[in-house]
């Protein structure tokens, strides 16, 4: 039967392929006890679909899917000429509702713009109302539009957002590592997951085929985590428009995890992050370290201080001006790719009390990523694993 080399031993009795993607759909949400129970119920056999079996052909498929990638992979790297391939993407369509802020203050930021109010009204940020200002000057739209001003890619862009996630092992205080990103362009986007160096080939080789190396602008937004920073240095630098940039969220976080450990009191920790917060958000690294270095005196735990200088030193080149970046509505976060660990991993990995084997966390991000790729049926009815190159 097709598929027959996923079956675990079965002493005569045949799980089909229906049952088998049965098991592996409900599995991406379901625990494997809950999955055995339903199943048991559906095909009025309790002893076939053990939740040892169900693991069984998780695992399985995972690594029909992955090793499928990997030869895609390897066979595309052979090629010399990379001009006439196509992507595989997921169409982009356009979001049900924008962010944006309320209906109801429509009137009360139709005033303020009348009568050009510096600050912003109750209600919106500083930073959203300096970019109102910016676009109601150079494009003078009206004001509903004004209330989405979010941002949005180029037609020449390639957006690549890459993070990693845990999950526990059975030993304790020991984590496996997966590895997401959410790569996009105008036309659509893509979801890649998997673990270690396989990972960092599959994406190098999606950006290729989008094109980066012909001069298509490439943004990498990450948390700053050194694996990122090396496969940017490593891959990316040759690129003739290549950025990496350090998503603000992670940056803030970390700032305030930091001051913590190194500010005398919570009077000196809001002006140490009121300080250093402002200087980065402008990009000015020079002056925030320099801060860091005078703050010497001050600080509690020179330990700290120093990791933390060492922490911005180390990724100074990947700190631009947010505040420019985000009154011209370009990217300063890596919330896609957030999302992204959430799909892939979190919501169905890092529940209370779960440990996983390396096997079942990667297949199950496998299917996944397949899942969300729109490669599902391609894969269960025409047994093909989605490929990145369109056909």
């Amino acid at each position: 039967m097709p598929g027959n080399q996923a079956l675990p031993v079965h002493n005569g009795l045949i799980v089909s392929r229906g049952v088998q993607e049965m098991v592996c759909l409900f599995s991406l949400d379901l625990p494997f006890a809950t999955v055995e129970r339903l199943l048991s119920w559906h095909i009025q056999e309790e002893s076939l679909l053990s939740s040892t079996t169900n693991r069984t052909l998780i695992r399985a498929h995972g690594q029909i899917i992955r090793q499928a990638e990997a030869a895609e992979v390897e066979a595309l790297l052979a090629q010399d000429e990379w001009s006439g391939l196509r992507p595989q993407l997921v169409a982009s369509n356009a979001p049900r509702r924008q962010a944006s802020w309320p209906a109801e203050m429509q009137e009360t930021v139709a005033q303020a713009l009348a009568v050009g109010q510096v600050t912003p009204p109750q209600g919106v940020s500083l930073e959203d109302w300096e970019r109102v200002i910016a676009n109601r000057r150079t494009e003078l739209p009206d004001v509903e539009n004004l209330r989405r001003l979010g941002p949005q890619l180029k037609a020449d862009q390639v957006m690549a957002c890459v993070d990693e996630v845990l999950t526990r092992k059975p030993e304790k205080r020991s984590f496996w590592e997966l590895r997401t990103a959410y790569v996009a362009t105008v036309d659509g986007h893509r979801y890649l997951s998997g673990i270690g160096p396989s990972f960092l080939t599959h994406l190098l080789v999606l950006l290729l085929i989008l094109g980066v190396q012909d001069r298509r602008n490439l943004l990498l937004i990450a948390d700053g985590a050194r694996w990122i920073r090396n496969f940017f240095a490593q891959s990316c630098l040759h690129f003739p428009n290549a950025q990496i940039l350090l998503d603000w969220y992670h940056l803030r976080h970390k700032l305030s995890s930091f001051a913590s450990m190194i500010c005398r009191g919570k009077a000196a920790k809001i002006h140490f992050l009121s300080t250093l917060g402002g200087y980065l958000w402008r990009g000015n690294t020079q002056a925030a370290l320099e801060f860091l270095r005078a703050y010497r005196p001050e600080t509690k735990s020179d330990a700290k201080l120093d990791e933390l200088i060492d922490y911005l030193h180390a990724r100074q080149e990947a700190i631009p001006n947010y505040q420019e970046r985000r009154k011209h509505r370009l990217y300063i976060g890596s919330a896609l790719v957030e999302k992204a660990n959430d799909l892939i991993v979190a919501r169905r990995q890092k529940n209370k009390g779960m440990h996983w084997s390396l096997e079942s966390s990667d297949s199950l991000a496998a299917l996944k990523t397949l899942m969300l790729n729109d490669g599902w049926n391609l894969y269960w009815e025409q047994r093909q694993v989605l490929p990145l190159v369109a056909s």
